[in-house]
């Protein structure tokens, strides 16, 4: 536009007059969006999944075939799953309505050895302890009284609880505390990791992906920053290549790998939603693009998991199975039903 204005500017007065050829400016062809998420086709990726359907099913991503969970809740429920251990968790509430949001949860776990489930009572928030052999509760006593408890699988309160505001959500524990995100009630929040046996604030700031053992990843304006709780040492670590906003992040059983999911929910201001893996390794620490990255998915209904061999399980339309080093992800051969929700639990 700017070469247009200067050239007629030159021959302004001189219609007639000859002036310099100018090349064509090149054609740019717009770039398309991601495709689908590739990979190699398997005999068999050998994963069952929890999920978290209304009401809760078993999907075997072999055969296709889905089982409802006998025992959980049924009817038009909202659901989520979690990984506590070896152990998934079920937290199931009725769908809620503009003006009470804030119904308590069934909270169940499941046995992948009968299929049976446990009723651990009801909360508001759940999250697993650091041990895999229980879970945290946010209990909901009535009159805007809230309070923190420990139960274990075995069906054990380690005690009463202590109060808790009716804002907090738990979300993973560790050998350093209890990351919790407290709500004001308004849009902004705090993530805090406490001593849950005293209250204590142990480290705090606007947003933490997550605990992984001992360490904090921190989201910083710029970049991340990897904080060792045993000694105080910060490591910047600089934004992978992607534009995606930042989940939660997912440990490795083995506590070494973190998965984190960048998602775009418009690309380029179009309807299309862009997923994209990354695994940080946390001894180095380095990035890892997971293979195929990006593609083009669904995220409401992309989920991630690990299994107990340590493979990254991802479910959109598909389940993929996928170690870190392989070239491309195993491919199951059954597709997922349409209505799956938005987190999985591995059977392992």
């Amino acid at each position: 536009m700017a070469a247009c204005c200067v050239l007629s500017a030159c021959t302004a007065g001189q219609p007639d007059a000859p002036g310099p050829s100018s090349p064509a400016a090149p054609f740019t062809q717009p770039q398309p969006p991601p495709a689908g998420l590739p990979g190699a086709a398997a005999d068999g990726i050998s994963v069952r999944l929890l999920l978290p359907t209304s009401p809760p099913s078993v999907f075997d991503a072999d055969t296709g075939k889905t089982a409802r969970v006998a025992g959980a809740p049924g009817g038009n429920r909202s659901n989520y799953v979690i990984q506590a251990g070896k152990h998934p968790v079920l937290v199931s509430a009725p769908v809620c309505q503009p003006t009470a949001c804030t119904t308590p949860s069934d909270v169940l776990a499941y046995s992948a050895a009968d299929g049976s489930v446990q009723t651990l009572g009801k909360a508001l928030s759940a999250a697993p302890t650091a041990d895999g052999e229980g879970v945290w509760l946010i209990r909901d006593d009535g009159n805007d009284n809230c309070r923190l408890q420990r139960v274990s699988f075995a069906g054990v309160q380690t005690d009463a609880g202590q109060s808790a505001s009716c804002g907090t959500t738990v979300r993973t524990d560790g050998p350093k505390g209890l990351l919790i995100r407290v709500n004001d009630g308004t849009q902004s929040y705090e993530d805090v990791l406490i001593d849950p046996v005293t209250g204590r604030t142990v480290q705090q700031a606007p947003h933490i992906l997550g605990l992984i053992g001992n360490r904090l990843l921190i989201e910083e304006l710029s970049g991340f920053t990897v904080l060792d709780l045993d000694t105080g040492t910060k490591v910047a670590l600089k934004r992978p290549g992607t534009d995606g906003q930042a989940s939660d992040l997912l440990p490795s059983p083995d506590g070494r790998r973190a998965a984190i999911q960048f998602g775009v929910p418009s690309w380029r201001s179009t309807s299309t939603q862009v997923v994209d893996v990354w695994v940080l390794d946390l001894d180095t620490p380095q990035w890892l693009q997971a293979p195929s990255m990006p593609y083009s998915g669904d995220l409401k209904h992309c989920a991630l998991d690990w299994s107990g061999a340590g493979d990254l399980v991802l479910a959109d339309t598909v389940v993929a199975a996928w170690h870190p080093g392989e070239p491309s992800w195993r491919l199951a051969k059954a597709p997922l039903p349409p209505e799956r929700g938005s987190t999985i639990a591995v059977l392992r």
